[in-house]
């Protein structure tokens, strides 16, 4: 349920009312989607890369459906009665929060793009998402422990070479920063409840100064993820480093495909 808020409350330019919608909608199907395909990671990537495909070519989507999906994955819910009910909770309390306060934390400014870039940024999302996810599953790895590499694809692609550029630089100074933190969390081996404090002060903090600068969000959103989708099975001190690497890889191939893979026609 908490994944599934967090989802939700990510900052986007669109309307509230029918971004909130769509985002519980793509939650909930994400959920029942991992439900279905069970540990198949082959019906798992051919979901997650068909969805970050859909969001590419409708931003109000954007990364969403492939992220519920994937963390979906990540959540499990072999042992829940109704699949898809604690994603569909969690997405309706932050979808009920958002519209009450009447916005997001943070307000980003829309980027104009056109059809033809639109489709551009498909195609280099589905093949980035397709191959990593491909990888996961020829290698037999677990989603808990290969995901960062998948969603820092997600997070990073941008539909131009010079916001990837930035966003990657942002996202690696944060990763550092923020991974650094975890690991001295975790080598600590808090209790759960110092856990759970530790994840709502890093959600605090990322909503707080997203507006300021996407670098703050960087450090204290990723921070969150990792203590909260390990929160049932602590982790070592290492795994935020391992996490850290992923990220890195990740960031990095989406910046070469959006110099390499389909570039915008250069004008004269």
């Amino acid at each position: 349920m908490t994944l599934a808020t967090t989802l939700t409350l990510f900052p986007a330019p669109f309307r509230l009312a029918p971004l909130m919608l769509v985002r519980t909608v793509a939650i909930t199907a994400g959920g029942v989607y991992a439900w279905l395909v069970g540990g198949d990671l082959w019906l798992l990537a051919a979901g997650v890369t068909a969805a970050a495909v859909a969001g590419g070519i409708w931003p109000v989507l954007g990364v969403m459906g492939a992220m519920a999906a994937l963390f979906g994955a990540l959540m499990g819910g072999d042992e829940v009665a109704v699949p898809g009910l604690a994603q569909f909770a969690g997405a309706v309390w932050g979808a009920l929060v958002a519209l009450v306060l009447g916005r997001l934390s943070a307000t980003i400014p829309p980027s104009e793009t056109g059809r033809a870039v639109r489709l551009r940024h498909a195609a280099r999302l589905g093949l980035l998402t397709g191959a990593s996810m491909v990888l996961m599953a020829v290698l037999g790895l677990r989603v808990a422990a290969t995901h960062w590499l998948v969603t820092a694809i997600l997070t990073t692609l941008r539909p131009t070479p010079e916001a990837t550029g930035l966003r990657y630089a942002k996202r690696m100074l944060g990763t550092v920063l923020g991974s650094a933190l975890t690991a001295l969390i975790l080598a600590a081996h808090p209790s759960t409840p110092v856990i759970a404090l530790c994840v709502g002060a890093a959600g605090v903090l990322a909503h707080t100064y997203r507006a300021a600068n996407y670098t703050y969000w960087a450090i204290w959103m990723p921070m969150m993820l990792l203590l909260l989708s390990d929160f049932s099975h602590p982790e070592r001190w290492d795994a935020a480093l391992v996490r850290m690497a992923m990220n890195i890889a990740g960031g990095l191939a989406a910046v070469l495909a959006t110099r390499y893979l389909w570039p915008a026609p250069r004008p004269r």
